[in-house]
C-alpha cells in the first residue's frame, strides 16, 4: 500500500499514557509520546495526521473514549495507518489486542505500527513476534494489579479509606490518605438528613434542593477541578436524583467511619464491581470527623427500611403514624384509613383482622384524632420530666436502655442459638441418611429428595446465623447517648402539634390494644416506644402535667385513653 493512495486518508497517532506507567519516567506522557509520533509521521512522509489521545486510562479497558472513535474512524473507511509508540499502548489484553492487530486492522486495510517494538504490519517478518509483545504486555497488566491488590489489602486492614472521599468531606491536605469535613457539602448533607427526619421522601428532598439553587455533587466537584463520576450530561446543575439523595442517606462513612472491600471484581480484566457481603467488609469506626450523628444516622436507617404506606385515595395525605402503629396482639402494622361516609374522621385498625385472613381476633381500631392527642399529651409529659428532673430523668433512661438492649440481645442470642442447634442436628441427619443410602435402607431417589430437602433448609438457616451475628456484633458497639436524647426531648417542652420531625426521633412503634369497657367506660390503652428506652411512664410529680383525655366519638361514645404502667 503506497503512501500517495492512501494520502486523502487519516495517518491516525493513537497515544495512552496509564497509571501503569508511573514508574517510567517522563517518556510515556502524552506531549512526549505526540512529538515521538509526529517525528515518526514526518519522517515517514505521512500526511494528514490527526491524534487519538486516551489519558489515564488502562490498557486492559477497551471502552476507551479515543480508541472507540478510532474504531468507528476504521470502520467508516477514513483511516490508513495506525501509529502507536509500543504495542502495550494499543493495549494489554493480548486476545483483544492481537484481534485488532491481526485481524481487524487487516480487514479494513489499515496499516498498524509499533515504532518501539518494530512491528510494522506491512513487513511480515516484524509481526511474528507481535503475539509474544502482547502477551508479555497482558503479564505486566496482570502482575501490576496483583500487586496493587495487596497494597490495598494492607493499607485497607490498616483503615486507611481505600475509596475517594464522598461528598461532604476531602481529602487531607496534611495526610492525603484521609478525609476531612469540606463545610459547605458537609452542610448540605446535614439538611438532607433533618430533612429526612422531617418525613421528606427522596424526590421531594431532590426537588427541594433543586428549587433552592443547591448545585449537585457532580457539579459541585467539577467547580472544583476534581474529577468523579457521575453524568457528564448537560443536565442542569442544581438537578438532584432521588438516588443520589438516597446514597447520602445510606452512607455510614457520614458517621465518622471508614468502610473498605465494599465491592470486588473476580479478575483484573472485569471492571465490573461485585458487592461484597456485609462480614466481609472491614469496618473501622470513628476515624475521622462525623457530619452525621451515629443516633441519627441509625434513625434515618430505620425510617428508610420502614414500611412505606399507600397513599390515600381521597385525602392524599399520609398520617405522621404511618407504619410506626403496631398490634400487640399478632404483631402486625395498623393501616391507615378514613371513614367513607365522613372523610374527616381518618383511623388506623390491625391489617390482619381486616384482610380476611382473622389472623388477629380484634380491629385494634384507633382514631387518628385520639392518637394524636394521646401521643401530644404523653411527649409534654417526657418534655417536662426531662428538664424539670434531669437527674431521675437520666437515671430511669440509663436503666431502660439497658434492659431494652439486654431484652433485645437476649432474643436475638436464643434464635441465633436455636438455629446453631438445627444446623447441628441437619449435619447429624444428613450423616444418618448418607449411611442408610449406602446400606441400601433407602434407595437413591428416596436419598436424593431428602438430602435435598435438609441441604436447602441449611442453606436458608445459614443466611438467617450470618444476619444474625452482624447484628449482635453491631448491636454490642452501640451506645445511647444520654446527652443527644435529653437535649431532644427537652426541645418538645412547649409543643402544640404533633409534627413528622417529633415522631421520628423520639418515637420508634407505638402499640395500640383493642379498646375495652370496664364500669360502663370504654378504655383505650396506648404504649408509646420510644427510642433507645423503649416504653418509659412518666412518673407523676408536681411539676408534670395531668389531664383526663376522653373524646366522644360519632357514636356518641366516650373514649378514654388509658396508659400502660411500666415500671421506671
Amino acid at each position: 500500500m503506497s503512501v500517495k493512495q492512501t494520502e486523502s486518508k487519516i495517518t491516525a497517532l493513537y497515544e495512552r499514557p496509564s497509571r501503569n506507567d508511573d514508574n517510567a519516567g517522563d517518556s510515556n506522557s502524552i506531549v512526549n509520546q505526540k512529538k515521538y509520533l509526529e517525528g515518526y509521521a514526518q519522517q515517514k512522509g505521512y500526511t494528514n495526521c490527526r491524534h487519538y489521545t486516551d489519558d489515564g486510562w488502562s490498557g486492559g479497558n477497551f471502552e476507551r473514549p479515543a480508541w472507540k472513535q478510532l474504531i468507528a474512524d476504521i470502520e467508516a473507511g477514513k483511516v490508513s495507518h495506525v501509529i502507536v509508540k509500543d504495542m502495550s499502548r494499543a493495549g494489554r489484553d493480548y486476545l483483544q489486542t492481537g484481534f485488532y492487530t491481526e485481524v481487524f486492522f487487516r480487514q479494513h486495510g489499515v496499516r498498524f505500527v509499533a515504532i518501539a517494538n518494530g512491528v510494522d504490519s506491512d513487513k511480515r517478518e516484524s509481526s511474528e513476534f507481535a503475539p509474544f509483545l502482547n502477551i508479555m504486555n497482558e503479564y505486566y497488566a496482570k502482575d501490576i494489579s496483583k500487586k496493587r491488590r495487596i497494597v490495598n489489602k494492607m493499607k485497607g486492614n490498616a483503615g486507611v479509606p481505600l475509596s475517594p472521599p464522598p461528598y461532604g468531606y476531602i481529602k487531607n491536605p496534611d495526610d492525603p490518605r484521609f478525609w476531612v469535613v469540606e463545610l459547605e457539602a458537609a452542610e448540605v448533607v446535614r439538611r438532607i438528613y433533618r430533612m429526612a427526619l422531617e418525613g421528606y421522601g427522596l424526590a421531594e428532598t431532590a426537588a427541594q434542593l433543586a428549587a433552592d439553587g443547591v448545585v449537585n455533587p457532580t457539579y459541585y466537584w467539577r467547580s472544583r477541578g476534581t474529577s468523579r463520576g457521575g453524568s457528564k450530561s448537560t443536565v442542569e446543575s442544581t438537578k438532584w436524583g432521588h438516588t443520589t439523595v438516597k446514597k447520602i442517606l445510606t452512607l455510614q462513612e457520614y458517621c465518622g467511619d471508614v468502610i473498605n472491600f465494599k465491592s470486588y471484581s473476580k479478575s483484573y480484566k472485569m471492571k465490573k464491581r461485585i458487592e461484597n457481603p456485609e462480614e466481609n467488609r472491614a469496618i473501622f469506626l470513628n476515624v475521622h470527623e462525623a457530619i452525621i450523628d451515629r443516633q441519627t444516622w441509625e434513625k434515618v436507617q430505620a425510617l428508610q427500611k420502614g414500611t412505606r404506606r399507600k397513599k390515600p385515595t381521597v385525602t392524599q395525605e399520609p398520617s405522621v403514624f404511618s407504619g410506626l402503629l403496631k398490634c400487640p396482639e399478632c404483631g402486625g402494622n395498623l393501616n391507615f384509613h378514613f371513614n367513607q361516609n365522613n372523610h374527616d374522621i381518618k383511623f388506623f385498625s390491625c391489617q390482619n383482622h381486616n384482610s380476611g385472613y382473622r389472623k388477629c381476633s380484634k380491629t385494634h381500631y384507633i382514631r387518628l384524632d385520639f392518637l394524636e392527642q394521646v401521643v401530644l399529651y404523653e411527649v409534654k409529659r417526657l418534655a417536662c420530666f426531662a428538664s424539670e428532673y434531669e437527674n431521675d430523668f437520666i437515671k430511669a433512661m440509663i436503666g431502660r436502655s439497658a434492659k431494652v438492649a439486654e431484652n433485645t440481645a437476649l432474643r436475638k442470642q436464643r434464635e441465633l442459638d436455636a438455629l446453631t442447634a438445627r444446623d447441628r442436628e441437619l449435619d447429624m441427619l444428613f450423616e444418618r441418611l448418607y449411611e442408610d443410602n449406602v446400606a441400601g435402607k433407602i434407595d437413591d431417589a428416596r436419598f436424593a429428595k431428602m438430602s435435598k430437602r435438609y441441604e436447602q433448609e441449611q442453606g436458608e438457616n445459614a443466611k438467617k446465623i450470618k444476619a444474625l451475628r452482624l447484628e449482635l456484633k453491631k448491636d454490642e458497639s452501640k451506645r445511647m447517648d444520654i446527652d443527644d436524647f435529653l437535649e431532644t426531648a427537652r426541645r418538645y417542652t412547649d409543643v402544640a402539634t404533633i409534627t413528622k420531625r417529633m415522631v421520628a426521633e423520639l418515637i420508634d412503634h407505638i402499640e395500640v390494644y383493642h379498646a375495652e369497657k370496664q364500669d360502663g367506660i370504654t378504655n383505650q390503652r396506648v404504649v408509646i416506644h420510644y427510642n433507645c428506652i423503649g416504653a418509659f411512664d412518666v412518673p407523676d410529680r408536681r411539676k408534670i402535667p395531668e389531664a383526663d383525655i376522653i373524646m366522644e366519638t360519632r357514636k356518641g361514645v366516650a373514649l378514654s385513653y388509658a396508659p400502660e404502667q411500666v415500671a421506671v
